[in-house]
């Protein structure tokens, strides 16, 4: 009989981004927002409780998807033949945010998402310290419950800059930080004009009326950003070549004919969106809270995950038959991994094992990684480009516990 082990690499949203496992909550350095992953879950652009504009909710765990990146043909959530800039969104939604995780409804009984309902919003999505605390997913689909009655910068406002698009004459609202718009922010404005386009494709569904409002400590919305977004040029890119002789250029934009550069380039991009808010510790505890770029992807944000473990304490049930008695879920602290090519971090790793991470949420020895979404959707060329970038940065020696045993 083996010890189960389980190593932590890549805990993703996510974006955002960006898993949405309600088992998982931050801890330490402010984490991100709860209901969701070692950082964010949740968000929402609009629609609350039957009204035109309302909760939050947002990225966490998709579907798996096709070769081409896509989820599967499901005609419910498919919808009408999308445009060049519609299957770009459906790309980013389905398969690399996963806003499906946070924003469909679940069949009763685990099995699986309700495609009827396909980004209708979800009541209760995330809970709070109390019974009374309660906040609904939001309605994204092109229904006046939903986004139809919104315009489209409100909705880019909303899940980029976490502006809650009904603020009224109050003043402006924000989202509450189970939106990882904080994450979001990064995407440039063609890749946030191609979400917006292809959720103007997604089939009206209609807000319950029996949905309860958002309640407890969710029912008054913030005045100012929970977060803070760091500039995407701040993060670490691959060093010059000629050590800098050329003025300092990255070269990730210098000439390069094999087409390295521009894969680290889109790495950096998608590394940012998917990677960067579970595996960089923030600038400080309170809000706004901000990821601290000087320590980018060096890991060590902590975590408390649910964790499924033997019920004898340790023996692997699955090599002795059953005979210890099966498996229990324990909560366990995790930190997050070293994700630069130091040997504390990815050292010895090669770029096809990190692609196997980043899709399957399992480590380059085969075992599954706790507190991290599988980005089964995202394109092996996508994935590709975050291991060549993740590859590329100045490594970092900074240790990890092993805390998911």
């Amino acid at each position: 009989m083996r010890r189960l082990k389980l190593a932590l690499f890549l805990s993703s949203v996510l974006v955002l981004p960006m898993a949405c496992s309600s088992s998982t909550t931050p801890a330490k350095d402010g984490g991100a927002g709860s209901g969701g992953s070692t950082a964010g879950s949740g968000g929402s652009t609009a629609g609350a409780g039957g009204s035109v504009a309302g909760s939050d909710g947002g990225a966490g765990t998709g579907a798996a998807g096709t070769t081409d990146g896509s989820t599967d043909g499901d005609a419910a959530t498919d919808g009408p033949v999308l445009t060049a800039e519609q299957s770009r969104g459906q790309y980013l939604v389905k398969s690399v945010l996963g806003c499906s995780g946070c924003h469909t409804p679940q069949l009763a009984g685990g099995a699986g998402p309700d495609n009827t309902k396909f980004l209708a919003g979800v009541a209760c999505f995330s809970k709070g310290a109390t019974a009374a605390d309660c906040l609904n997913s939001a309605n994204l689909t092109n229904d006046a419950t939903g986004l139809k009655n919104l315009t489209d910068q409100q909705v880019k406002d909303a899940f980029t800059a976490g502006i809650y698009p009904a603020s009224g004459d109050g003043g402006t609202q924000y989202l509450f930080a189970q939106m990882p718009y904080y994450q979001f922010a990064f995407l440039t404005s063609a890749d946030a004009d191609a979400i917006v386009a292809f959720l103007r494709t997604v089939t009206a569904v209609p807000t319950p009326t029996t949905t309860a409002a958002d309640s407890g400590s969710f029912a008054t919305r913030p005045t100012a950003a929970q977060w803070a977004t760091p500039s995407l040029a701040a993060f670490p890119s691959q060093p010059a070549p000629d050590g800098g002789a050329d003025g300092g250029a990255d070269a990730a934009t210098d000439a390069n004919a094999d087409g390295a550069a521009a894969s680290v380039s889109n790495g950096k991009y998608l590394a940012a969106l998917l990677c960067s808010t579970c595996h960089t510790v923030n600038t400080s505890a309170t809000a706004p809270l901000e990821l601290d770029v000087t320590k980018a992807f060096e890991g060590g944000k902590t975590a408390t995950v649910s964790v499924t473990v033997p019920a004898d304490g340790g023996t692997d049930a699955a090599t002795d038959g059953g005979a210890d008695g099966g498996t229990t879920t324990i909560s366990k602290q995790i930190e997050s991994a070293n994700l630069t090519p130091d040997p504390t971090g990815l050292a010895g790793w090669t770029a096809p094992q990190i692609l196997t991470a980043i899709k399957t949420a399992k480590d380059n020895v085969g075992r599954s990684i706790c507190g991290m979404r599988a980005v089964a959707g995202l394109t092996d060329e996508d994935a590709t480009d975050i291991a060549n970038y993740l590859q590329a940065i100045p490594p970092v020696a900074n240790t990890i516990a092993p805390t998911c045993y």
